[in-house]
């Protein structure tokens, strides 16, 4: 997954703040979309903040908008990498 032992366990608990791209690793690794990491979640779900890529700023206000972001990445890419 590219990351240390340390990363998935602070990932795995409560306490656990992924970045982007530790959770495409993550995905990767377990031949899955990162969306299937979040399985317990829904779209109306509360997911507040912001994402930084590159010079764009996204506001989050729900799972639904982070997965919207995701899709057009994705599709920008043409092969889900991002």
């Amino acid at each position: 997954m590219a990351v240390s032992p340390e990363v998935v366990t602070r990932v795995l608990s409560d306490s656990g703040n992924p970045t982007l791209s530790t959770l495409i690793n993550m995905a990767k690794a377990l031949n899955v979309n990162v969306s299937e990491l979040f399985e317990d979640f829904n779209a109306d779900m509360l997911v507040r903040g912001y994402l930084e890529i590159g010079d764009q700023t996204h506001r989050i206000n729900n799972f639904s908008d982070l997965q919207t972001i995701y899709n057009k990445l994705s599709a920008r890419d043409g092969s889900g990498n991002l």
